[in-house]
């Protein structure tokens, strides 16, 4: 009696302490999500971006299986997406071919793998899956190195029930590391995983971000909810072939977007008239003789963000000197907040929404694209992008030309 008493004992003990180490969690989930090699699952995904006030919710149905070596994708996939529980696109990976499926017009581009490899790995993160299941590091759950070093603090919050079932809820904050040249610094990275105590699946996690920008601090975050899976029990791998492709779509070969060809320089800037968001409504024209900064940018933008400062500092230096800075918007509306986030960044030039048109009789093609056009009208400078020494570029010229 004693004995089973003690066996008792000890196994309680064992299930006590298990339950309440977080690592000791992590690590048997980890090995879990390593022994899985094919599947389905359904899933929804709920994420607030930075600039947004908002939780976007989205829907999807994948069937998967682990490939070896793949220079692409860690597995081949077919997945449909959905909002508001209608499908808005569907895509496969063979690992020989990239399969984007039009549900509208029932056709289907296909990009073989020989021909298209940099451009498949270049879209590559557009694509959102469970991760813990598809990739061979079953990121973000964390691996050995994870608990070696000391970036990390791990917690047991407790046990909850998920759909009915008891799930450990583990939580890992991972101490921020910023350089003092950052533009962007994190506050706090967090993440929770919510682990099922009778086979270690994660069926559910969560990450969170706290960031700092150009002293407006934001918030982001993205959770993962399973709502089915079937794991290692693929009945029919025909559903990552191009074999599973509806009989009445039309196949096409991929064929790459071209870019618009650039405005040159010394062209006629093309006119334009738009209302700002002080409801004021101004055209190029009426800014005849003076100097011009165009800058097209949107909210989500990270090096737009990253822009602003120096063309705010711009503004400053030689707005008395006849260089008026205006900001054309092409994508975000006044009820995604963007007045007050401007002003939050410091923002005080002139900034135009609804810039779509604009941006197309300009032949923008990525983002940020700056304009500097002359007192007559020409475009004497064409800025892509930004980086180190834009800024001390547009100086020098903008001198020049007042």
């Amino acid at each position: 009696m004693k004995n089973v008493l003690l066996s008792l004992g000890l196994l309680f003990s064992y299930l006590v302490s298990f339950g309440q180490d977080a690592k000791v969690i992590l690590k048997q989930s980890y090995n879990k999500c390593q022994s899985i090699q094919n599947g389905n699952y359904e899933m929804k995904r709920y994420m607030k971006y930075m600039d947004n006030n908002d939780t976007s919710i989205t829907s999807f149905k994948c069937s998967f299986k682990k490939l070896k070596d793949d220079s692409i994708y860690p597995s081949a996939f077919h997945y449909n997406v959905f909002w508001n529980d209608t499908t808005s696109f569907e895509v496969m990976y063979t690992g020989n071919e990239f399969v984007s499926l039009s549900i509208k017009d029932s056709t289907a581009s296909i990009m073989s793998k020989s021909l298209w490899a940099k451009e498949i790995k270049l879209y590559a993160h557009n694509y959102t899956f469970y991760s813990p299941f598809t990739n061979k590091k079953s990121t973000p759950l964390q691996s050995d190195s994870d608990f070696i070093e000391n970036k990390k603090v791990f917690k047991f919050i407790g046990v909850e029930k998920l759909n009915g079932e008891p799930c450990y809820h583990i939580q890992v904050n991972k101490i921020p590391e910023n350089d003092s040249t950052d533009d962007m610094k994190a506050l706090r990275e967090e993440y929770h995983f919510w682990v099922k105590q009778n086979d270690m699946v994660p069926v559910q996690y969560y990450i969170a971000f706290d960031l700092v920008m150009n002293n407006d601090t934001m918030y982001q975050y993205e959770k993962f909810v399973l709502k089915k899976f079937e794991l290692n029990n693929l009945k029919d791998e025909t559903v990552l072939t191009l074999a599973s492709i509806p009989s009445f779509f039309k196949t096409k070969d991929y064929v790459p977007f071209k870019s618009p060809k650039p405005l040159n320089i010394d062209t006629i800037a093309p006119n334009w008239e738009l209302i700002s968001l002080a409801n004021e409504k101004i055209s190029l024209k009426s800014l005849n003789g003076q100097l011009v900064l165009i800058d097209f940018f949107y909210k989500s933008c990270y090096p737009c963000m990253q822009a602003l400062p120096a063309l705010e500092a711009l503004n400053k230096k030689y707005k008395s000197k006849g260089l008026q800075v205006i900001g054309v918007n092409p994508y975000d509306k006044k009820e995604d907040g963007i007045a007050p986030f401007l002003s939050k960044q410091g923002v005080s030039y002139t900034v135009f929404l609804d810039g779509k048109d604009v941006a197309k009789n300009y032949r923008v093609s990525g983002y940020p694209t700056m304009f500097l056009i002359d007192k007559t009208g020409k475009i004497i400078f064409i800025q892509e992008g930004y980086g180190k020494g834009v800024e001390e570029t547009l100086d020098e010229i903008i001198k020049k030309n007042l």
